[in-house]
């Protein structure tokens, strides 16, 4: 393994094995992370047109919502349970789903085929997720939802508001 920064690993075998060490491993830095997450590349390559990651985010790290024009993602959920939202072109709730391994009775797993906007909102201390998107990847391609608050706290609320217009419960949640 290969390790870029102190919070992103990188495969650089043949193939890559991912037991209970590596998802405790990608929780405690994660955790200790000032960015909050880590992830393990099991691509070898940002030029891989396959890019498979195992991330891991704790509670209170989000993402503003984005979308992606070129690209198709899918997540499987390993540990924890988070809220994927998803966003019309001017920030209006379209779906939500709370996302959890399969042991935990909920969605386990969720394909996006088209360029929608769309966020994650962690529901506990530290959630992992398989993620699965095509490359290669270009830092910036992403586009992020002019629409949506930057300040922490603001765009919190905004995704735990969005995630209650959509049906989940909001003691799962939390107050506004």
């Amino acid at each position: 393994m290969n390790t870029s920064m102190p919070n992103v690993f990188h495969s650089t075998g043949d193939f890559t094995v991912v037991g209970s060490e590596w998802i405790e491993q990608l929780k405690t830095v994660a955790l200790q992370s000032p960015l909050r997450r880590s992830r393990l590349c099991l691509h070898q390559s940002e030029d891989d047109t396959l890019h498979e990651m195992i991330i891991a985010v704790a509670r209170d790290c989000l993402f503003p919502p984005h979308r992606h024009i070129t690209k198709v993602e899918s997540y499987h959920m390993i540990h924890g349970r988070m809220v994927l939202i998803i966003f019309d072109d001017h920030g209006g709730p379209l779906r939500a789903m709370v996302l959890t391994p399969p042991v935990q009775g909920g969605v386990t797993c969720y394909r996006l085929g088209k360029p929608l906007f769309h966020a994650i909102l962690p529901l506990d201390d530290v959630v992992v997720f398989h993620e699965v998107t095509n490359g290669p990847f270009k830092r910036g391609e992403a586009i992020l939802a002019d629409w949506a608050p930057t300040a922490h706290g603001e765009l919190c609320a905004f995704l735990a508001e969005s995630a209650v217009a959509c049906g989940i419960d909001r003691a799962l949640v939390g107050p506004p």
